[in-house]
């Protein structure tokens, strides 16, 4: 498909389509340093989508950085719930199982986001764009609290425009993040689901 802005590529986007193509072992294993840097580079995304998302930018952040501190003795990834689950640890609010749910989730968020925006004929505003992406990955597990909040969030994203172009108008990136997201993400759901780590009461 043709770019807008002169057919540039995103600097944001180009960098996480190139880091998704290395999360793997020789064997299929997702590998936890890659994968945590890969969702590191996800997260100018939330900037781009301006101040009011500061607060799901950190929770997605903190997510991170909480398997992260695993990640020197857990080279895959899911090596690191398997050891809370031997320690009988996985249910805790604080630890990575939990973590790893919940970025699962924000990073469907993203997928979504950037999929319903570069779907024809783009002319969908971000508004009802975010608000699809929130109902089906996100909201299904938020109380009536952190719905409340996301929905204030939702009321104030930038014009379609003026994000499209923070991201230089590159549609094909933005449908490569999230085809390339998915058999990741799918994995982590189908092992999360397999061991009983699936939560989904609301918070």
């Amino acid at each position: 498909p043709a770019r807008a802005l002169n057919g540039a590529m995103s600097a944001v986007l180009a960098p996480i389509v190139a880091s998704l193509g290395a999360l793997e072992s020789a064997d299929g294993t997702i590998q936890t340093e890659p994968f945590l840097a890969a969702c590191r580079l996800v997260l100018p995304v939330f900037d781009k989508l301006g101040v009011a998302f500061a607060a799901a930018k950190s929770d997605v952040s903190g997510n991170i950085e909480r398997l992260a501190k695993r990640a020197p003795d857990h080279a895959a990834l899911f090596d690191i719930c398997r050891a809370e689950m031997a320690a009988g640890t996985q249910a805790s609010d604080a630890g990575c199982c939990k973590g790893l749910l919940w970025l699962k989730r924000f990073l469907e968020f993203a997928a979504n986001l950037l999929e319903g925006l570069a779907a024809e004929p783009r002319t969908a505003p971000l508004k009802e764009v975010a608000h699809g992406a929130y109902a089906t990955t996100l909201k299904p597990y938020h109380g009536w609290l952190a719905s409340s909040a996301f929905a204030v969030v939702l009321q104030f994203p930038p014009s379609r425009e003026a994000f499209v172009n923070s991201l230089n108008g590159d549609y094909e990136n933005m449908t490569e993040v999230a085809r390339k997201l998915r058999p990741t993400l799918e994995r982590i759901h189908k092992f999360l689901h397999e061991n009983g780590l699936h939560d989904e009461s609301k918070v």
